[in-house]
């Protein structure tokens, strides 16, 4: 039988997706509502020491992706509460938001929070150095499992991640919303968010290839348990940052534009690919694509056939070849070898799939 279960940092999860810090996971109420759905693990909102709400509207949808100006919370003495009658099936990281507290505070804050039963911390930051002064602080006092959610563009990816590992980071989450960025009504003029300058944080969908290269940059410099976060939206890119590299794969933004069915989605499609590809289970994904990339050879000779058993006539190869390759003769469509440069354009917008390269 196909299997997607993971073991994470000592808890048997029963898929890899995991809700991941926003709005979903800001409340008990919040927490309770998702672990009624296939979720394997759930990451609390960030926690604050104080409560805070955001200036409104701070969260909108942006095309297929997610603008957010979203940093409220209901406060670290609230959490307590949370901790202390929350009694759900589904392992729950709890996340500290890191970047508003010094280290000192950060770590005594997670002390109260293990204490009143967080059995796994995450703390979160745009500053990478405030995180590995944290790890090393919590470390020796920490009997729990610490990871760290990374800002997007780290600089000096590797010799950081080193640093992390060096001071006892159990595991790595990446990566957080980019930004600033900044939406507009194009009616009024406004922007898209309600904060002072206007300007949010992007997710979803539009930045998954980023996230693609950061989780399997991240795998490759070290062997802990990676979350992949950021633009996960179905089955699919699940797929593709499980071969990226991730152990977990992270959503938020999907299931906020789409309703937390989305996980139930996603594992099932998981695991119906599995099952189509004969594959027993994760661990035969995992890191795939940095197997097939030591394993091919690089090559600038190859070029494009269409296939025309395949090819629906549709023509839209032909429009968008800026080189002037593809040309049509009797109503079929063909490539002109000598024109053709290789871009593999015409490949990645042929809905039918009749297009190789040779």
């Amino acid at each position: 039988m196909t299997d997607i279960s993971v073991d994470f940092l000592g808890f048997s999860l029963k898929n890899p997706l995991m809700l991941t810090e926003g709005p979903l996971s800001g409340s008990y109420e919040q927490i309770k509502r998702a672990s009624g759905f296939n979720i394997g693990l759930i990451f609390t909102k960030g926690i604050r020491l104080k409560a805070a709400a955001s200036p409104v509207p701070y969260m909108s949808k942006y095309k297929s992706s997610l603008l957010n100006a979203d940093w409220s919370d209901i406060g670290f003495d609230s959490w307590l509460e949370v901790l202390n009658k929350l009694d759900i099936d589904i392992p729950l990281v709890t996340s500290i938001a890191k970047n508003y507290v010094s280290s000192d505070l950060a770590v005594e804050m997670s002390q109260g929070l293990v204490k009143a039963g967080s059995r796994a911390i995450s703390f979160v930051d745009y500053d990478a150095r405030q995180l590995i002064e944290t790890v090393i602080k919590a470390r020796p006092l920490l009997k729990v499992p610490i990871m760290v959610k990374l800002p997007p563009f780290l600089p000096e990816p590797e010799e950081t991640l080193k640093k992390l590992v060096k001071a006892g980071v159990d595991a790595i989450a990446a990566m957080d919303s980019i930004g600033p960025a900044l939406g507009i009504d194009i009616e009024t003029g406004s922007p898209l968010m309600g904060s002072h300058d206007g300007s949010g944080y992007l997710s979803g969908s539009y930045i998954l290839p980023v996230t693609l290269k950061y989780i399997y940059d991240i795998s490759g410099f070290v062997d802990v348990p990676v979350v992949g976060v950021g633009g996960v939206s179905n089955y699919e890119s699940a797929v593709e940052m499980i071969m990226a590299g991730a152990t977990g794969v992270g959503m938020v933004t999907a299931p906020l534009l789409k309703g937390l069915g989305i996980f139930d989605q996603v594992a099932g499609g998981l695991e119906d690919f599995l099952k189509k590809k004969d594959w027993e289970g994760l661990a035969d994904i995992r890191g795939l694509t940095r197997r097939k990339i030591e394993e091919r050879q690089i090559s600038t000779d190859l070029r494009a056939v269409i296939d025309q058993k395949s090819c629906t006539g549709c023509g839209l190869c032909e429009k968008i070849c800026y080189s002037g390759a593809v040309y049509s003769r009797d109503g079929s469509y063909q490539v002109n070898r000598e024109k053709c440069i290789g871009c593999g354009l015409c490949r990645s917008v042929c809905a039918a799939g009749a297009v190789a390269f040779t």
